[in-house]
């Protein structure tokens, strides 16, 4: 009786087709995202923000020693990660850290539930403007457009990330701008640059949207743009260097570094030398000229190439699309990674303005089966390329030659590495492979291996973790065809074979592909023998 009561009160404000359509959305998304915790297809991302969530709860904000093994000391330098380390001097993700309680509550499971609700959140919200600016049919197509786009299904489907705000907010913020709602401007852009330290960047192209094209807003954009860049100076520039250098010495080096020779003033100070360089810029922004247009045209199909056309678009998207084309890297012009998210907001309220704008279009009858056709093609496309790996117990990893792990082998699978994980205590220090870490997360110390079994302590003392945990027999089936995990492989045997050969670690399970070592105490050390290489018991055929 109760959950009918709140049916009929949403009812009041979406009709009953949208919240259909949005609690298919977030029931497919919730359970596929349990099956890659379930089947251990979450990866280190999901570890990392699962510990810091987690440190937040117990009273310790932003700390984490996954993200330690990422900071530039660590990747760069060579130094060992600490466990005091603050994931701030990578992502200022603040507004992240208010779903601590969630996770004090709920565990691990707190992340895939937020993650989802807070996208299918969005879709609402866009409904929500989309239904007094437009004709019911045009308003329900692009809200279906949105919950049937790669850009959203791909980042939805991924480990979770601190990108997940950037549509529900840059709605709210485009939202209040649109109906003249000032509060809801300033409390909505707050929040967003709370978010992270470059959603700074979307504010400033809101800004500059509201103040060319939306004549009753113009102060309102101004002072947006003065906010947003005041805010990532601050904080690029003063607040993550003071915690770690990991900022310009890895993420803006690796993203920029080809346009750029000093990236130590944060990402402003990037902007200005990239804009100081025209010609170069020019190039970086069309080059490769293939991928450009592909990334363009995969972005804006499920919404029929309209934000092409549309100059609102183009001004809301400014910044994010300039970042987006100038990195570099494999990520940099992928349509279902996380980062496309902070172009969601701005192609589909550039694509209702676009049609309020020209609402004698909808009229024509070949429009409505060519927009099915797009939306279809786009969806199709988004799960034959199996998004991270999410799908993999349908889709193959790999057609020629033929790569599939069956539902029944991903259960199998989970068996022994839950067999394995049991074995640990629940707040022993352990260095586990990235397939385990999101089941060990929550726990002060937490690294990867083969990468290490050291760590720097909260006296600044050297240790070495307790326990050890690794899965090599999960990459066997993409072996060698996938050079990666061919790669991951070959370095937990040597790491796992070496620990074991020097009398560190003692071998106290291992079956099925899946390792557990507990360390030595000092005095056994040399004594415990090794039976030789471990790899027979720990790659099953």
């Amino acid at each position: 009786m109760a959950s009918f009561k709140v049916f009929r009160r949403l009812t009041l404000h979406w009709p009953p087709s949208v919240l259909w359509l949005a609690a298919g959305f977030w029931l497919s998304g919730f359970l596929l995202q349990l099956w890659r915790l379930e089947s251990f297809s979450a990866s280190y991302d999901q570890a990392l923000f699962l510990q810091e969530l987690w440190s937040t709860a117990q009273g310790r904000p932003f700390e984490s020693s996954l993200s330690s093994v990422l900071s530039s000391a660590v990747a760069v330098n060579d130094s060992l990660p600490r466990i005091d380390y603050l994931h701030l001097g990578q992502h200022a993700n603040a507004l992240t850290l208010s779903l601590a309680p969630a996770v004090a509550v709920l565990g691990a499971i707190a992340l895939p539930l937020a993650q989802v609700t807070v996208l299918t959140a969005s879709g609402l919200i866009l409904w929500r403007l989309a239904q007094p600016r437009l004709p019911e049919e045009l308003a329900w197509r692009l809200t279906l457009s949105y919950f049937l786009s790669g850009a959203v299904i791909g980042p939805m489907l991924e480990n979770f990330h601190d990108l997940i705000w950037y549509p529900l907010f840059e709605f709210l913020i485009l939202g209040g701008l649109l109906d003249h709602r000032w509060r809801q401007v300033a409390l909505a852009s707050i929040a967003l640059l709370l978010a992270r330290e470059d959603s700074g960047l979307l504010v400033f192209s809101i800004g500059l949207w509201a103040a060319v094209r939306r004549p009753r807003a113009r102060l309102i954009g101004v002072v947006l743009m003065v906010m947003s860049f005041a805010w990532v100076v601050v904080v690029t520039g003063l607040i993550q260097p003071s915690v770690d250098t990991s900022l310009s010495d890895r993420f803006l080096q690796e993203k920029f570094g080809h346009l750029v020779d000093d990236v130590t003033g944060g990402t402003w100070s990037v902007l200005v030398q990239m804009l100081q360089n025209p010609a170069a810029l020019l190039e970086a922004l069309v080059s490769p000229p293939g991928a450009t247009l592909g990334f363009l045209l995969a972005l804006t199909l499920p919404l029929l190439f309209v934000p092409l056309f549309s100059v609102d678009a183009a001004l809301i998207v400014s910044a994010p699309l300039l970042i987006a084309l100038l990195s570099q890297g494999r990520t940099a012009l992928a349509v279902t990674l996380r980062y496309v998210l902070a172009l969601v907001p701005g192609l589909y309220i550039g694509a209702l303005l676009w049609w309020q704008a020209n609402p004698s279009i909808w009229e024509r009858r070949w429009l409505r089966p060519c927009w099915t056709a797009a939306l279809t093609i786009g969806l199709l496309l988004t799960i034959v390329g199996n998004p991270h790996r999410t799908l993999s117990a349908v889709i193959p990893d790999s057609f020629s030659p033929w790569v599939h792990v069956s539902p029944a082998a991903m259960v199998q699978r989970r068996e022994q590495a839950r067999k394995a994980l049991a074995l640990i205590p629940p707040s022993a220090s352990v260095s586990a492979d990235t397939s385990l870490l999101p089941s060990l997360a929550m726990r002060e110390v937490a690294i990867r291996f083969p990468n290490g079994v050291r760590y720097v302590d909260r006296e600044g003392q050297i240790q070495e973790v307790d326990w050890v945990a690794a899965f090599p027999g999960y990459y066997t089936p993409f072996i060698p065809l996938f050079k990666r995990e061919t790669q991951q492989q070959n370095g937990i045997l040597r790491g796992l074979d070496a620990l074991i050969e020097e009398g560190r670690y003692v071998q106290v399970y291992c079956g099925d592909g899946a390792v557990v070592l507990r360390r030595v105490s000092g005095k056994a050390q040399g004594q415990s023998s090794s039976s030789g290489k471990s790899n027979s018991c720990l790659v099953p055929d």
